[in-house]
């Protein structure tokens, strides 16, 4: 490969170069469908666009040293009701004031706000642009690697002018959700707003690369239940998540993302990398609900309230996958308010899960408690969305209330809710080959035990459902008893403060009945 001076010229396919060099005066334009690899030197002195639409992203990936800047048409979706777009920078040292003044006629705007927006998750709010505030203090610059919220008048593009990012970058994150009045926000999360620094695609999961990925290379820096992307729906229908259990994912230039952190040290906050060996022209959209489709072993239920679904949880299935917590694998929902989850089978945590994933001999032999909350008075049914595990699997929903199993292979499971639903230990998923009756099935007396993330509570699950009165002690490593109380079965969950006691290890006993769990809890 040689060195090209370019004069004019137009890219509308991938090419490959050694060192590119746009003189003054002249111009060099990627279009939406054409891709640029160079294993050298990048230097603009003329006009270098790459362009975009809704579903294709122009791509460039340098090699060498950069010169110049380049200015990327990046698509945004149309302002409308949570119909925004997550979108960051693919460029660096593009000034935010300049931005807004260039696109002022695509941005969608009210009196002098502007549809730009960053998450404070200190906060837990989004902070708007306006022209007359003190808005985003990071040298009036957008952070390369940091995710906003934007939309335009009528979707359309805006450009971003900068430098081509072509070394590794990174990007601190932080838990806000613990030590609130102490560090964390009212109402603080573990949620940050992140995006592909790069003007092209980079790898999302092990699918698309088995090793140069998002995910595997930040494994370590994201919480262990949600090691996973969390890609807003331009459509405003919510979040999808993609990790390892995924098809391939490609992250578009310039795409916004949630990812979750459980380092609340904001001295020493854990930090994402980007890595040049991230990148790949191949890719074809940014994050809109059911682009990513391809199917693996999987079962997906679906939550509806009349005609309209609301929520779904995916079940898993592939080789070295357990019944407990597989990182990457496993994801907890965005929102752990959310309708419809499941939870684990082993070493629950309390978690909520949108991708529960499991070992490919659980397909068959396999009991997972659903988490269900629904107002009283509503009517709802749960149907099979997705089914692409053996034929010969049964798939059984138990309601140990109304004390009957739903074969949702066969039909739908409905119901009006008399009362509030809340949290788990009422329904149950049976993966089995068996026929089942009411009369043989699994017994399911739901009982669960796990300190919370925020601060250290103990919290017990399933006391609802529970005929006898449960007692919970609390012991130190050593066997001297600390915590013994009586919980109140009239609530599905309850909560005992920790709270004054040395940080180490504990054994938490629960007794209900002859129903006995034993489980070890650390309190810091």
């Amino acid at each position: 490969m040689k060195k090209l001076t370019l004069l004019l010229c137009f890219v509308s396919f991938l090419t490959k170069a050694q060192n590119i060099t746009v003189a003054s005066g002249k111009s060099f334009t990627i279009e939406k469908t054409g891709a640029v690899t160079m294993s050298g030197n990048f230097s603009n002195s003329g006009t270098f666009t790459l362009n975009s639409d809704s579903n294709e992203f122009s791509s460039i990936i340098i090699g060498g040293s950069v010169s110049g800047n380049i200015s990327y048409n990046r698509y945004v979706n149309s302002v409308g009701t949570n119909e925004w777009d997550l979108i960051g920078a693919p460029v660096e040292g593009q000034s935010i004031n300049s931005f807004v003044t260039a696109n002022a006629s695509t941005l969608a705007s009210n009196g002098d706000a502007y549809a730009i927006g960053y998450y404070d998750n200190y906060w837990n709010e989004w902070e708007n642009y306006t022209t007359s505030s003190n808005w985003y203090p990071f040298n009036g610059n957008f952070l390369l690697g940091m995710g906003f919220q934007m939309a335009t008048i009528s979707g359309g593009t805006l450009k971003f002018t900068g430098a081509p990012a072509a070394t590794n970058k990174t990007l601190p994150i932080i838990d806000f959700s613990v030590g609130q009045g102490e560090g964390g926000g009212e109402g603080g999360t573990k949620w940050n707003l992140v995006a592909n620094p790069f003007p092209s695609y980079i790898h999302g999961n092990t699918s698309a690369d088995s090793s140069n990925n998002f995910l595997t290379i930040n494994s370590e820096k994201l919480h262990d239940s949600y090691q996973a992307i969390y890609g807003y729906d331009a459509d405003g229908s919510g979040y999808t998540v993609y990790n390892n259990t995924s098809a391939a994912l490609r992250i578009a230039p310039g795409q916004a993302f949630m990812v979750a952190s459980d380092n609340p040290n904001v001295g020493n906050p854990d930090v994402l990398s980007f890595t040049t060996a991230m990148r790949t022209t191949e890719g074809d959209d940014d994050f809109i609900a059911g682009r990513n489709s391809e199917n693996s072993f999987e079962l997906i239920l679906k939550l509806y309230e009349g005609d309209s679904e609301i929520d779904h949880t995916k079940f898993y299935f592939g080789d070295g996958l357990g019944l407990n917590l597989d990182p990457g694998y496993d994801a907890g929902h965005f929102n752990q308010g959310a309708s419809l989850m499941s939870r684990l089978v082993e070493e629950d945590e309390g978690v909520g899960l949108v991708i529960n994933a499991m070992g490919l001999e659980s397909v068959n032999d396999v009991v997972a408690p659903l988490e269900l909350n629904m107002e009283a008075g509503n009517n709802f049914r749960i149907s099979i969305g997705t089914f692409n595990i053996n034929i010969g699997t049964n798939v059984y929903l138990e309601d140990n209330v109304q004390g009957t199993l739903t074969l949702l292979n066969d039909q739908d499971f409905e119901l009006t809710a008399e009362n509030e639903l809340s949290g788990v230990g009422r329904f149950f998923i049976h993966l089995t080959e068996t026929v089942l009756s009411i009369d043989d099935k699994i017994e399911t007396n739901y009982l669960n035990v796990f300190k919370a993330d925020v601060n250290n509570f103990i919290t017990v699950e399933g006391l609802a459902n529970q005929s006898n009165r449960t007692k919970l002690r609390l012991y130190t490593i050593l066997g001297k008893e600390v915590i013994f109380t009586t919980l109140n079965n009239t609530n599905n969950k309850q909560t005992i403060s920790a709270q004054g006691l040395s940080t180490g290890i504990y054994i938490v006993k629960l007794e209900s009945g002859n129903i006995l769990l034993t489980k070890k809890l650390f309190i810091k």
